[in-house]
């Protein structure tokens, strides 16, 4: 019986896809009658270079210390360019939010004042990040305000020529609005009216006191025309514009600090 022997490399299933070496025995078929048909076998012989492929691939599957500190130096660069430009991100959301609150308490005090049938007043303390909204309390409640908190000298006079009349105000009606850090009001420009001039006059103190022009917000849904200015150190400026005869009230886009 003859032997032969032949060294092939061959894909086994189980260890991982790799070429093995396998030694394949072939014994050759005898006739047909004397013996059973020859049997094949075949002997897998490990892959030497493959295991210490695999065992130096486990070595170097860590990190290094100077990979480390090349990732930590890299992490550093990215980070001293992006924090400021998150810093000042935020910085100028900021101014903006603070002009949408102004426009939600402008459009909120332009509502109360037809609820209530009372002039409203909406001014600031400049350079500061606080405004403050009150009710301006004339003999003319006693007619035109809800509560009718107002004289019955009113009745007499009339309410129109009573709605410039003042009378004690009541400081618990007085609601503080707060501004973002950082954000002033930098200017209230309000337009002069006929109508406003005695309201005007009787808050004189006020604005002694550093408060700015009182905006006036009346029960017929009609305001004062002003412009509120607010102010950022670093990102910019932006004004808060109200029209009178509507009640509108808009918000410019961030400007640079004049």
């Amino acid at each position: 019986m003859l032997r032969s022997e032949a060294l092939i490399p061959c894909v086994l299933p189980g260890v991982g896809g790799r070429a093995q070496a396998v030694r394949l025995l072939i014994v050759p078929e005898t006739p047909e009658g004397s013996r059973p048909t020859a049997k094949k076998r075949f002997t897998a012989l490990p892959d030497m270079a493959a295991l210490e492929r695999d065992r130096t691939r486990e070595r170097q599957s860590g990190f290094t210390l100077l990979e480390l500190l090349l990732v930590l130096a890299i992490l550093s660069v990215l980070a001293s360019i992006a924090i400021p430009q998150v810093a000042w991100l935020l910085g100028d959301r900021r101014i903006v939010r603070g002009a949408k609150l102004i426009r939600e308490e402008l459009m909120l005090a332009r509502v109360d004042a037809m609820r209530q049938g009372r002039i409203l007043m909406v001014d600031a303390i400049l350079e500061s990040n606080q405004l403050r909204v009150q009710p301006y309390f004339s003999l003319a409640d006693s007619v035109n305000a809800i509560d009718q908190t107002g004289t019955q000298s009113a009745l007499l006079s009339g309410a129109e020529q009573a709605q410039f009349v003042p009378v004690i105000q009541d400081e618990s009606k007085i609601r503080q609005v707060d501004l973002p850090d950082d954000v002033v009001v930098k200017s209230v420009s309000v337009v002069s009216a006929a109508r406003a001039m005695e309201i005007e006059q009787a808050t004189m103190s006020n604005q002694a006191e550093g408060y700015s022009q009182p905006i006036l917000f009346y029960p017929d849904g009609t305001t004062s025309t002003a412009a509120v200015m607010l102010m950022h150190p670093e990102h910019g400026q932006i004004t808060i514009k109200l029209r009178g005869i509507t009640g509108d009230v808009t918000i410019s886009d961030v400007g640079a600090n004049q």
